[in-house]
């Protein structure tokens, strides 16, 4: 994808002007995604509707949306589809954003249930996938990708045109905002080139304190990935949307450019212009290469804990997105050697508090300093644990932690 700074949209404004999602008006699709998505839009066009039928049928077959029969959701999945690829055909995926929030506004005033709209994005995918797998291409991972880009566009302009329609209704209802933050997180894989990964997501589960917490990972060919660990300042919706928007732009950039200072500036200089004013976000991004090569930006964000011969707080410096839109980002670089790793986090874990005062950095070492022979999850488990039996199981904050693990030379991997 082909990613626009604020200087360089002059296209669209007025449209723009009305859209909630600030993607829209940034997102131009590369020439090489509209040919991936115009092929995929010839190969699916044939099996529409068997594709409707798939999807239809896993829809409900879970969940029977209040008020919706089974021809009133072909009805709406239908035309939504339909739209899609008609859209992909015509090489304007990127409007197609645009009315696919349109769509999302429309079924958020019919009382559509935003939890079966996550389910149901999740069954299109595997209505389509056995249709883009056969016959087998050797473009079928290329299409595979461009796809996934292409949704996470679409659930965050649907997720977003929800937020618009219901906004005062939702930022009241801290429940409503869990479901919205966990259904956005991203599908991580368990294990990438010779990682083990493991995440966690703590909702603080308080009135008006579901926040921007931010964790993904995605795949840039075998021997390497890039991750995000970030924080979007304020609470509520507002925030969960910001951070669909964040990750939704670093994952664009890594696909197209895998450079994390260039990345990290091209998030400043789009936060800044769309974030209102005094909104920022911190972030930790990293980009790990087999074997056991890993580089890290930082911007603002609480350092992380790299566990080897000892555990210690790494310090990766650079000042916190859309502070100032001339920021430059610089990369450390660190081995993780066999059967080391390296825990992430936001600022929700150290500033847990309890009468004793704030979790903090030396009790975040003191946590993991023993588990440097567990996985993975069991780091990143043992972690969470012991943050909540600290604070009593009340949390101030969203937590997010993200565990990437080297295992030990000549041990087989563990299972997860």
């Amino acid at each position: 994808m082909v990613y626009m700074d604020a200087e360089q949209r002059v296209e669209g404004e007025d449209r723009a002007e009305m859209s909630g999602f600030a993607g829209y008006r940034i997102v131009e699709f590369s020439q090489v995604g509209e040919d991936a998505l115009q092929e995929v839009a010839e190969r699916l066009i044939p099996h529409e509707e068997d594709i409707v039928d798939g999807w239809i049928r896993r829809q409900y077959s879970v969940w029977k949306p209040p008020g919706f029969s089974r021809e009133d959701l072909r009805q709406v999945f239908g035309g939504l589809f339909h739209n899609m690829l008609q859209c992909m055909r015509a090489r304007e995926p990127a409007s197609c954003i645009g009315n696919l929030e349109e769509a999302g506004a429309d079924l958020a005033r019919q009382n559509f249930p935003y939890e079966a709209l996550i389910i149901s994005l999740h069954f299109l995918e595997e209505s389509y996938l056995q249709f883009l797998l056969d016959p087998p291409s050797k473009k079928t991972l290329e299409w595979l990708i461009w796809m996934d880009e292409f949704l996470h566009a679409a659930l965050a302009a649907i997720a977003t045109s929800y937020f618009q329609v219901y906004r005062k209704e939702l930022l009241e209802e801290a429940e409503v905002g869990q479901v919205v933050q966990e259904g956005l997180l991203p599908d991580m894989p368990k294990r990438v080139a010779d990682l083990e990964v493991a995440y966690i997501y703590l909702s603080a589960r308080e009135r008006a304190k579901v926040g921007g917490d931010i964790i993904d990972l995605l795949v840039l060919d075998q021997q390497k990935a890039a991750f995000i660990v970030g924080d979007l300042s304020g609470h509520g919706l507002e925030a969960s949307t910001d951070a669909a928007m964040l990750r939704f732009l670093f994952r664009g950039f890594m696909h197209e450019s895998p450079d994390l200072t260039e990345a990290m500036a091209r998030l400043n200089r789009v936060l800044k212009s769309e974030l209102e004013i005094g909104h920022f976000a911190t972030a930790l991004a990293g980009i790990y290469e087999a074997p056991g090569r890993l580089k890290l930006v930082s911007a603002g964000h609480p350092p992380p804990v790299l566990c080897d011969s000892e555990c210690r707080m790494l310090e990766p410096d650079g000042i916190a997105l859309a502070i100032d839109e001339e920021s430059t980002y610089t990369v450390s670089e660190v081995v993780l050697e066999a059967g080391a790793f390296l825990v992430a986090y936001t600022d929700g874990l150290i500033e847990a508090r309890s009468s004793d005062g704030f979790f903090g950095e030396s009790r975040v070492i003191d946590a993991v300093a023993g588990m440097r022979d567990a996985p993975a999850r069991a780091v990143a488990e043992h972690l969470r644990d012991e943050a909540l039996r600290y604070t009593g199981g009340k949390l101030m904050d969203d937590v997010a932690i993200l565990v990437l693990k080297r295992p030990a030379q000549g041990r087989q991997q563990y299972s997860s």
